[in-house]
């Protein structure tokens, strides 16, 4: 438990400099940004600190100053918005996976309604252990299991496609990608019907990515039961969907493994619909898998709006490092509404552009299209990865989320933990509770 909403006693108390009575030697009162924990023992003690500029970070900061096990409160109590803010913070900042119970508890007014942040700390946090799950556990079947109680708790319909159904209906990019493996692809379909706008949430989810014959070094491979993550954040967004909105999830499960089945560079695939892709990288497999559920999304669904979120390009971590996500879109609406939801909650998205000059260096003599540049030098691999995606989806409203950057993190700072941060899954909540504007 990490919120008792009570009139209890507290272990120890957050004291405001100006706002509540502090009394330490000036030398060690704290300095803007900073908090000093001062007291005689675990249970009597105070966490002193100035006033805030953000929240959300100062929530985060603070649970991890506390004592173990401790209740914690304040000795005046935030407004309404700047304890929302906290809870949010203090939540993500004390993730810990596998989860323990020992960490310290917040207690909360009961007069402040808190309820939102903590549902949405919460979607962030299960996201985050989807992701963190090793791959040796973490397999498409353990995952169909996730999406299955995803499914029962909010009420929406699933539906899996195994291999039989992947080949009739021609998903040639999942069958590919999952040929090397000794557990099978899966595409998963979680439907919430509405009388809304119909919104298609289309995610990745690599349970593993060795390279497959095109191998990663060894160094790149421990990062790699990460690279599910945009199946994490979309699924995880499905509890933060309000009543109304007409949400459809696409997961697209498969290991990129090495093995007798294994596809190569030079392969010609087919796609859902037709559309063939010359393979020349089998590490570039993330595309292939989205390309199948974006044409399948269009064809099958009759989405108002796609969005796709991925851990697809190593060029937009190199772009935007890992406090930002990339987004591409040509509806500039959408890529707003989808920056404001961002903006809100703190996951931040930059737009890139789809330059259509670029489309050209994807050209084939033997298939539609490629999947990565067929021109030594092009670079903007972020884009041209877009560029791939983009053909698949027709004239529907839709953006990529490119977030290989922001999904992982090597070190804690704020609120994000060591591991996988679950970025994505508030951001499409909060986009979706705001009317999925596109």
């Amino acid at each position: 438990m990490h919120f008792v909403q009570d009139s209890g006693t507290p272990d120890g108390l957050i004291r405001l400099v100006g706002v509540d009575d502090v009394v330490l030697p000036k030398a060690l009162m704290p300095k803007p940004g900073d908090v000093v924990l001062t007291g005689d023992g675990p249970d009597h003690w105070s966490l002193i600190s100035t006033t805030p500029q953000d929240w959300t970070a100062f929530g985060a900061e603070v649970v991890r100053k506390v004592p173990e096990g401790s209740v914690v409160g304040f000795a005046s109590v935030p407004s309404a918005r700047h304890l929302r803010d906290f809870v949010v913070g203090w939540r993500l900042g004390g993730y810990r996976f596998p989860t323990r119970d020992a960490g310290p508890q917040l207690l909360l007014p009961p007069q402040v309604d808190v309820g939102e942040a903590v549902l949405r700390a919460q979607a962030t946090c299960a996201a985050r252990d989807l992701v963190n799950t090793p791959s040796n556990t973490k397999n498409p079947q353990w995952l169909v299991g996730q999406a299955r109680t995803v499914a029962r708790d909010t009420g929406s319909s699933i539906e899996v496609l195994g291999v039989p159904q992947l080949r009739a209906g021609g998903f040639g990019g999942v069958l590919a990608v999952g040929s090397g493996s000794a557990t099978p692809p899966r595409v998963v379909i979680l439907r919430r019907q509405a009388s809304g706008p119909r919104v298609v949430l289309v995610g990745k989810g690599i349970t593993f990515d060795s390279g497959g014959l095109s191998l990663k070094p060894r160094e790149s491979m421990m990062l790699m039961k990460s690279d599910m993550a945009g199946v994490a954040a979309v699924l995880s967004s499905l509890r933060l969907a309000p009543e109304g909105l007409d949400v459809t999830v696409l997961l697209g499960l498969a290991e990129n493994a090495i093995g007798g089945g294994s596809y190569r560079p030079g392969d010609v695939i087919t796609h859902v619909g037709g559309m063939t892709t010359e393979v020349r990288n089998t590490d570039a497999e993330g595309r292939l898998v989205l390309a199948d559920l974006l044409a399948f999304a269009r064809a099958e669904m009759a989405p108002d709006v796609i969005v796709d979120v991925a851990t697809l390009t190593g060029a937009a971590t190199l772009a935007l490092s890992r406090e930002m996500g990339a987004i591409l879109s040509p509806r500039p609406r959408l890529v707003r509404a989808l920056q404001a939801a961002g903006e809100d909650v703190g996951e931040h998205l930059w737009p890139l552009p789809l330059v259509e000059s670029y489309r050209t260096s994807l050209r084939s003599d033997i298939a539609d299209q490629c999947h990565i540049p067929t021109v030594d030098g092009v670079g903007a691999g972020a884009i041209t990865a877009a560029l791939f995606l983009q053909a698949f989806v027709g004239d529907v409203p839709w953006a990529h989320l490119d977030i290989a950057g922001p999904a992982r993190a090597t070190s804690a700072s704020g609120v994000r933990t060591v591991g996988g941060t679950g970025f994505g899954a508030a951001l499409l909540g909060r986009w979706m509770a705001a009317g999925a504007r596109f």
